[in-house]
């Protein structure tokens, strides 16, 4: 009977301890971390792209910057209007989740504004007394262009039934430049002579580099065919980084400047977006829409040595067909 008791208690023991250890709450378990079945298949896609080219150095009259229309001509050239341009790619899809994928953005944005008078020096000098000048007038037109293929090669992960990332490697060719013009009149007066002339600017960086480039994809799928996505990247490029200038003016002046060097650039890029997907008979239909930030960071160096970086941002929209090959 005391053997009975005992073990009575010890069960009951047990049991409260039991419902203890159970009211700290849910345990949560593990996501499972998978890849998908082996599938082969095609895709292709295209997005028109919306974007606004910015450099952060004036690159057309160094170091003075006139002011056109209230905003400065440097100003224009950082700073050009929004333009369209496109993105076109195609994959390859194999094994477990693996692709091959080439794509290729490019932009290009003219931009130019007129100006009126504007005073540029004015002082005393101890010899002749006052002197001034003054810019009569002109234009300032700046073009920059954008152009990068991305190779890639990537590895689809499944983190649970809604969450992926798709991890890729590969290289990037890039080639980034910014034709800039100028023209206007120029007056200059002092106490002996008041002269006036035209003259003419242009200044053209160029910079072509290759090299590595590697970042992910995440994706969060809301059901439906609705998804959400952040995507990151970033390269590594070794090129060649060159210009050219000039300066003409009606006073028969005449000159030119040039060079070339070899330069590493760093380059980062990022998207936000959503997606919705329709299930074909024959494959996959996916809207995609969402917005872009581009950076090479001291692309471009003008007369001064002063480097800058060459960036680009704005919204894009697009369509993906992904087929199954059976």
């Amino acid at each position: 009977m005391l053997n009975l008791k005992k073990t009575a208690v010890a069960v009951l023991a047990f049991g409260s301890s039991a419902v203890f250890a159970g009211s700290m709450g849910p345990v949560c378990s593990a996501v499972n971390v998978t890849v998908p079945c082996e599938a082969t298949a095609w895709s292709f896609g295209a997005k028109a792209l919306y974007m606004k080219p910015s450099v952060n150095t004036d690159f057309g009259f160094d170091p003075a910057s006139l002011v056109v229309d209230g905003a400065s001509s440097g100003d224009i050239q950082r700073a050009p209007n929004y333009n369209w341009g496109f993105q076109i790619e195609g994959s390859y899809h194999f094994n477990t989740g693996n692709d091959l994928n080439i794509n290729w953005y490019h932009i290009s944005k003219s931009a130019s504004r007129s100006f009126g008078s504007q005073p540029v020096v004015a002082f005393n000098s101890p010899i002749s007394g006052s002197v001034s000048s003054h810019v009569a007038g002109g234009n300032v037109a700046t073009d920059p262009k954008w152009d990068a293929v991305n190779f890639e090669f990537g590895q689809h992960v499944d983190f649970g039934d809604n969450k992926a990332i798709r991890f890729h490697g590969g290289a990037q060719y890039a080639r980034l430049a910014n034709h800039t013009t100028s023209s206007a009149g120029a007056l200059i007066t002092t106490p002996l002579v008041t002269e006036s002339y035209d003259f003419a600017t242009t200044y053209n960086p160029t910079y072509n580099g290759f090299g590595p480039r590697v970042g992910m994809d995440m994706s969060y799928d809301w059901g439906n065919g609705l998804g959400i996505y952040a995507n990151g990247a970033t390269a590594i490029l070794a090129g060649t980084r060159s210009f050219n200038s000039t300066y003409t003016d009606s006073r028969g002046n005449s000159l030119g400047f040039s060079g070339t060097r070899t330069t590493v650039v760093p380059a980062v890029d990022a998207k936000l977006g959503a997606t919705y997907t329709y299930a074909m008979a024959q494959g996959d239909l996916t809207l995609d829409a969402g917005w872009m930030w581009v950076n090479y960071f001291n692309v471009h160096r003008n007369i001064a040595g002063v480097d800058s970086d060459m960036s680009l941002q704005g919204p894009f929209v697009g369509l993906k067909w992904l087929g199954n090959v059976a």
